[in-house]
């Protein structure tokens, strides 16, 4: 069986699609502001990185099971890069996702990340027909966690893990299909 499309997704303001070269300036910007990479993994990007990164992922998608595959989210009208997505597809349980999401500081509050969350998570149900979506994010991250919780996500728990060099708590979220009630 072929899995349907992943991109791109629509809303009424954004566009889920495949990177491009010309995104790699906006994403090294925002990948560099330390208020941003505050709540992420790495800690900034070079130009050559930033623009290797948006040709990697250009075209595909969803990666194989246990790979991240990265979503750019653009402004419909001029498809200027705003943010991103990530997606990976679980092998335990089978047909679960875990998302994570990344916008840049000025695009933050408005709105731009539940929309494109929730379309994302609906065509994972809806189009990929997957059961379960899971996140996690740092406990002191609430714009992300009250994000995760407006979408119908439920914590699940909470773990102690080693984050940039210190002990932080991680909330665990996870929303299965038959109880997601998101029709944006």
């Amino acid at each position: 069986m072929t899995m349907p499309p992943l991109l791109p997704l629509q809303t009424e303001r954004l566009t889920l699609r495949h990177f491009r070269d010309s995104d790699a300036a906006a994403f090294f910007d925002y990948r560099n502001d330390p208020e941003v990479a505050r709540w992420q993994s790495w800690e900034g990007i070079t130009r050559e990185a930033a623009e290797a990164f948006a040709r990697e992922f250009s075209t595909g998608g969803p990666a194989p099971p246990g790979e991240w595959f990265q979503i750019a989210v653009a402004l419909r009208p001029t498809g200027v890069l705003i943010g991103d997505c990530a997606l990976k597809l679980l092998t335990d349980p089978p047909g679960t996702a875990e998302i994570g999401f990344t916008f840049a500081r000025e695009h933050q509050g408005q709105g731009y990340a539940f929309e494109a969350v929730s379309r994302l998570v609906r065509h994972l149900f809806e189009g990929l027909g997957l059961g379960r979506v899971v996140a996690e994010t740092d406990a002191e991250n609430a714009r992300s966690w009250h994000l995760l919780e407006r979408l119908g996500m439920r914590r699940e728990g909470s773990a102690t893990v080693q984050f940039k060099g210190r002990p932080a708590e991680e909330y665990r979220y996870s929303v299965d299909r038959d109880s997601w009630d998101q029709t944006p």
